[in-house]
C-alpha cells in the first residue's frame, strides 16, 4: 500500500516535500490511507499526481516531462522514476492518458480501441480448478494461503537482515570510533604519526593481530618502544615535488579562442569603433532589461527597438565566446596557483649536508616559476584583452616553455629528499617498528574490550539465519508465481473479448439508462484477433459528445478490471476526475458505479459482509485513490463506502507549484461550495495568513464575486416587477456604506478579469486591502443575519472573528 510520495520535480509538482506539507492537527506527519478522496480544482495537480502511479503501472515515464523525480513510499518498500519495476505492479489507473492509450476512437476517429477478455463460457472444471488455485494462494489482509506465508516469511527475513545490519552499525561505530574519534582514536594520536587512518585500516591491523598470534604488551614492554621513539632525528620527508605542466595546451586553446572571428547579426558600427563604449553598454544591459524604462546614467527613455538591436549585436556566438574565454581563464588561474605551491618543502627539513644543494635547487626553480608564471600571465591578459573587445581577433605571442627545464630542476630536489631520507633509515626503521607494535598492542586490547569474536559470531549467525529465511522466501515466491501463471493459463481458456464488450454495454444501460450507446466486439476473419467500435445504433459513432466520451471511457475502465489482467488481484484503483463534462444526473450515476462496483465491501451469496481474521470487511481493493474537481461529485462520495483508515486531501497551486495538503474540515465534512467560498474569504480577513495561504489571496476576486453571488442571489431574488441583476444587490447590501460599494465592486472585477486592466497582473496583491474588505463582508453578513453567520462559522471551525 502506498504511504507518501516525495516529488522533486514532476510536471506542476516541484520540491514536494510530503512531511512538510501533510501534517495533522497534531503536527504528525499523515499517509496515504486505504480510501483516499482528493479535491482540487482544474489545472491543479490532480492528473500529474495519478501520472506517477501510471508510471508504476505502465513501467515508463510520461513523454516531455524535463527532468521527472519522484520517490514513492509503500509498507514494503521506496521506488523511484529510476527504479520503476517492470513486473505488474497491481496498479489500475484512470486517467486522460489511459483514455488516449486504449480508447484512441474517443480523441480520433481513426484511433483504436483496445479489446480486453473476461472470463466467458461457463467451464466448471475450469472455474473449479481456478478457485482452487486462487484459495492456494490466498490473501495477506485475509492471513491465508501462499501470499501470507510469504508475507510472513519475507517480514521475518526482514527483520533478521535488520537485526544483522543494526549489529553490523553498532561494530563499524565501534571500530570507526576507535580509528578516528576525537581525542582518543589512533588517527589523533601523535605516537603513531597516521593522520590518514581509518576504519578499513584497523580492520587490516585485527587481521595481522590474528594472523601473527600478537600479544598486548606489558607495561615494560610498552614503555621500551614509547623510549625508542623518543630516540632524535629528522623526520623523513614525506611529501615529494609534483609538476605536470600544461601550458603548451593551455596556450594553443586560448591561441584558438582569441584568433576566432565572429560578427554580429546586425551590428552596431560604434560599438564595433569603439571597445571601450561597447562594454560599458554591454555592462549596462542588465540593469536596465525588465528593469527600467529610462537610461540609469542619462535619464532619457530607452529607445521601443533598443533590446533588438542590441540582441542583434551582441549575437549568440559573441556570448558564447565570451563565456569560453572566461572559462579558459579559470584553468590558467588554477595552473599559476599550482606552480607557485610546487616546492613543498623547507630548508629545514634536510640535514645540513644537503642544505646547500636544496637551496640552489629552490633558486633555481624559482626563477624557472617566476618565466612560466610570466608566460601564463600573458595568456590571460591576452584572453582579458579579447573579451573586452570580443569582435576583433588577437594574436598572442609565441610560447616559451621552460616545463623541461622546471622538471629537471624539481627531479633534483626530489632526489635530494631521497638522499635525505635515506640518511636516517636505519632510525626511522626502527622507531616505525615500535610505533605498528604499540598500535596493534593497543588494538589487540581493544578487541578484547569489545569482545569483536563475540560480536563477528552474531553477524555470522543472523546472516546464517537470515539467508534461510531468504531461501525460503524464494521458494514461496517460486511456488506463487507457478500457481499465477496456472491461474494466467487457465483464465485463457475461458477469456471471451465478446464478455468484455458486453460488461461496458451493461453498465452503460444499468447505470446510465443510455441504450443508444454500445460497444462491439468484431472478430477479424483474417487474424482471428478482436477488435472493439463504439456504435450509435447500427452505425459507428463518430460524433460523441465530452459527456459521451466521459461515459463510456470510465465504463470501459471498470468493466477492464473485471477482464482477466485484473480480475482477483487486489489492486490499487486510481480514479481521476471520472465525471468531467457531465451533467448532475450522471454524476451521481458514476458515483453508483464506484460504490457498487468499487469501493462497497465484499458480499457472500447471502449478502452478508465477508470480513477477515480480525473482523473486518474485505474491500475489493487494496487501495482507493479518487480526485475531483467538482464539488456535487465531492458531496457524493462523502456517501461511498469508506473503511475505517480514509483520509481526504486537496490539491492546490502555491508559488506557482503544485502541493498536496491535508483537506480543511468544513470542505471534507460539509462539501458544499458555499461553504468552501465562505471558509476562503474567512482566511484571508486575516492579514497573518497571507504569508501561508496567498493562493487564497490570489482567488480572492473569484471567491468573493461567486459568493456574493450566491448570498446576494437569496437575499435579494427576481421581482415580478423588478429584476434585479448582482450590481444592484450589491448597492443594495452595501447601502449604509457608500464607500465599500465601489471598493468591492473593483476588486471582484480587477481580480477576476485582466482584461482591459492587463497592469493588474504584474502588479503585487494589495494584501490589506483584501484583509480590510473581507473582514467587512464578515461584519455585515453578520450584522444583517446573526444566526446565518454563526451557522456559516461553525461549518467551517472557525471562531468570531468580532467576538471580545
Amino acid at each position: 500500500m502506498i504511504e507518501y510520495i516525495d516529488i522533486p520535480n514532476f510536471g506542476s509538482f516541484k520540491n514536494f516535500v510530503w512531511s512538510t506539507s501533510i501534517r495533522d492537527s497534531g503536527n504528525n506527519v499523515a499517509k496515504f490511507k486505504k480510501l483516499n478522496i482528493i479535491y482540487g480544482r482544474n489545472y491543479s495537480g490532480k492528473t500529474t499526481l495519478s501520472r506517477i502511479l501510471r508510471s508504476l503501472q505502465t513501467g515508463d515515464l510520461p513523454d516531455k516531462y524535463e527532468n521527472p523525480a519522484f520517490s514513492v513510499s509503500t509498507d514494503s518498500g521506496t521506488v523511484t522514476q529510476t527504479q520503476i519495476p517492470t513486473d505488474d505492479q497491481h496498479i489500475r489507473v484512470y486517467n486522460r492518458d489511459f483514455v488516449d492509450d486504449h480508447l484512441g476512437f474517443l480523441r480520433d476517429c481513426e484511433g483504436k480501441i483496445t479489446p480486453f477478455a473476461i472470463i466467458g463460457s461457463e467451464n466448471k472444471a475450469i472455474e473449479k480448478e481456478i478457485a482452487e488455485k486462487e484459495k492456494e494462494l490466498g490473501n495477506v489482509e485475509e492471513q491465508t494461503g501462499l501470499r501470507y506465508k510469504h508475507a510472513i516469511k519475507t517480514a521475518e527475513f526482514l527483520a533478521k537482515q535488520s537485526a544483522k545490519n543494526e549489529v553490523e552499525r553498532n561494530l563499524k561505530a565501534k571500530l570507526t570510533n576507535k580509528a578516528t574519534q576525537l581525542p582518543t582514536g589512533i588517527k589523533h594520536n601523535p605516537i603513531y604519526k597516521d593522520p590518514n587512518y581509518n576504519t578499513p585500516k584497523i580492520q587490516a591491523d585485527i587481521a595481522t593481530i590474528r594472523k601473527q598470534s600478537f600479544e598486548i604488551f606489558d607495561e615494560k614492554k610498552r614503555k621500551e618502544r614509547e623510549a625508542l621513539l623518543n630516540e632524535t632525528a629528522l623526520p623523513d620527508i614525506e611529501k615529494k615535488l609534483v609538476f605536470n605542466p600544461i601550458i603548451s595546451s593551455l596556450h594553443e586553446t586560448a591561441k584558438n579562442l582569441l584568433s576566432k572571428k565572429i560578427i554580429p547579426t546586425e551590428p552596431i558600427q560604434e560599438l564595433l569603433d569603439d571597445a571601450v563604449l561597447q562594454v560599458w553598454v554591454k555592462e549596462g544591459i542588465p540593469h536596465h532589461r525588465n528593469k527600467r524604462n529610462k537610461c540609469g546614467f542619462c535619464g532619457q527613455t530607452l529607445p521601443a527597438d533598443l533590446w533588438k538591436k542590441l540582441d542583434e549585436h551582441f549575437s549568440k556566438e559573441s556570448v558564447d565566446l565570451e563565456a569560453a574565454l572566461q572559462e579558459h581563464i579559470e584553468p590558467i588561474e588554477k595552473e599559476r596557483k599550482a606552480v607557485d605551491a610546487i616546492v613543498i618543502v623547507e630548508f629545514k627539513d634536510f640535514y645540513s649536508t644537503f642544505q646547500t644543494s636544496f637551496y640552489e635547487a629552490k633558486k633555481a626553480i624559482d626563477d624557472e616559476i617566476s618565466k612560466y608564471g610570466a608566460a601564463l600571465d600573458g595568456i590571460i591578459n591576452g584572453l582579458r584583452a579579447r573579451a573586452a573587445d570580443i569582435f576583433t581577433p588577437k594574436s598572442i605571442p609565441e610560447l616559451t616553455d621552460n616545463s623541461t627545464v622546471i622538471t629537471a630542476k624539481v627531479a633534483i630536489v626530489n632526489g635530494l629528499i631521497d638522499q635525505n631520507n635515506k640518511k636516517t633509515e636505519s632510525l626511522a626503521e626502527d622507531q616505525q617498528k615500535a610505533r605498528e607494535e604499540l598500535r596493534l598492542s593497543e588494538i589487540a586490547q581493544f578487541t578484547q574490550d569489545i569482545d569483536l569474536s563475540g560480536e563477528e559470531k552474531k553477524v555470522a549467525d543472523l546472516q546464517k539465519e537470515g539467508n534461510d529465511l531468504k531461501t525460503v522466501v524464494q521458494e514461496l515466491h517460486t511456488e506463487i508465481q507457478a500457481v499465477e501463471e496456472r491461474i494466467g493459463n487457465l483464465q485463457i481458456q475461458l477469456k471471451d473479448e465478446e464478455k468484455g464488450a458486453e460488461k461496458v454495454n451493461e453498465y452503460l444501460n444499468h447505470y446510465f439508462g443510455h441504450e443508444g450507446l454500445r460497444l462491439e466486439a468484431v472478430e477479424d476473419t483474417e487474424t482471428s484477433a478482436f477488435k472493439f467500435q463504439i456504435l450509435r445504433g447500427d452505425k459507428p459513432a463518430y460524433d460523441l459528445s465530452e459527456g459521451e466520451c466521459s461515459l463510456v471511457s470510465f465504463c470501459y475502465f471498470v468493466a477492464k478490471l473485471e477482464g482477466t489482467d485484473s480480475k482477483g488481484k487486489k489492486l490499487v484503483i486510481y480514479i481521476d476526475d471520472p465525471v468531467s463534462s457531465l451533467d448532475s444526473n450522471h454524476i451521481f450515476f458514476v458515483f453508483s458505479l464506484i460504490e457498487n462496483l468499487i469501493a462497497r465491501p465484499e458480499e457472500d451469496t447471502n449478502g452478508n459482509k465477508v470480513l477477515d481474521a480480525e473482523g473486518k470487511p474485505v474491500y475489493r481493493y487494496e487501495q482507493l485513490f479518487i480526485s475531483t474537481h467538482n464539488l456535487e461529485f465531492l458531496k457524493y462520495l462523502k456517501r461511498l463506502s469508506r473503511p475505517k483508515n480514509h483520509e481526504h486531501f486537496l490539491v492546490v497551486v502555491k508559488d506557482k507549484s503544485s502541493t498536496l495538503e491535508l483537506m480543511p474540515s468544513y470542505l471534507k465534512n460539509y462539501i458544499t461550495e458555499f461553504n468552501y467560498l465562505f471558509g476562503e474569504i474567512y482566511t484571508c480577513s486575516d492579514p497573518a495568513n497571507a504569508a501561508t495561504e496567498y493562493h487564497c489571496f490570489y482567488d480572492f476576486g473569484n471567491n468573493l464575486r461567486k459568493f456574493l453571488e450566491a448570498y446576494l442571489f437569496f437575499k435579494y431574488p427576481f421581482s415580478v416587477n423588478d429584476q434585479w441583476d448582482y450590481n444592484r444587490r450589491i448597492e443594495k447590501f452595501f447601502k449604509d456604506d457608500p464607500s465599500t460599494e465601489p471598493l468591492v465592486q473593483r476588486l471582484t472585477n480587477e481580480f477576476s478579469h485582466l482584461g482591459g486592466i492587463f497592469d493588474r497582473s504584474i502588479q503585487p496583491i494589495d494584501y490589506p486591502e483584501i484583509c480590510k474588505l473581507a473582514k467587512f463582508v464578515l461584519k455585515k453578513i453578520k450584522d444583517n443575519d446573526c444566526d446565518q453567520f454563526e451557522c456559516l462559522l461553525e461549518s467551517i471551525d472557525k471562531p468570531d472573528p468580532f467576538s471580545a
